[in-house]
């Protein structure tokens, strides 16, 4: 069973196509120290993290990921064209490189933030994409129209959720027949 201790079993050869870190043959002419920082994750592991994502609650809308005040303190970028003050910008966040950090455009990639970093102006061009780790303490969601929210801090607090769920495990003993909504 996948979970956040053994995610590295779940690993798959690079794909035959274009990733947040450019074509196939961009990925291979990356230092081999590089590539080894770099693990792209099967069907398992994304429904996994996606799952994991969506409870932890990190994010919520694109244009405003994190309207809900989910996290204590939320920084902006929007300087995307200018390479050396984004680096610049995501290492000022005070995240170790060699911090292991999920990486998610179109599917989930487990790699470093040292990667992320150097590889931001590549990572941040096209789609939206969402950066965390493990601790889920933090995340950096990048939306399509050159702008980025950082968030520090996590204050979820599971209690709606859970009033919510009890409501409906409540109707549903009252009405068998009642279809939870999700």
């Amino acid at each position: 069973m996948v979970d956040l201790e053994n995610i590295k079993q779940y690993q798959v050869e690079r794909p035959g196509t274009w990733t947040v870190f450019g074509s196939p043959e961009d990925f291979d002419a990356m230092p081999i120290t590089h590539q080894d920082q770099i693990i792209f994750l099967n069907k398992e592991a994304d429904s996994y993290l996606n799952r994991l994502l969506e409870s932890a609650k990190l994010v919520y809308e694109n244009d405003n990921p994190f309207k809900k005040n989910n996290f204590k303190s939320v920084v902006e970028y929007t300087g995307m064209a200018d390479e050396k003050a984004l680096k610049k910008w995501l290492f000022n966040r005070k995240i170790p490189f060699k911090t292991n950090v999920f990486l998610m455009e179109d599917s989930f990639i487990y790699t470093t933030w040292k990667m992320v970093v150097k590889y931001s102006p590549d990572i941040f061009f096209g789609n939206d994409v969402i950066v965390f780790d493990k601790t889920l303490n933090w995340c950096l969601f990048y939306f399509h129209h050159d702008h980025l929210f950082f968030g520090r801090d996590n204050v979820y607090d599971s209690r709606e959720d859970d009033e919510r769920m009890a409501g409906l495990n409540e109707m549903k003993k009252m009405y068998p027949h009642f279809k939870f909504p999700y």
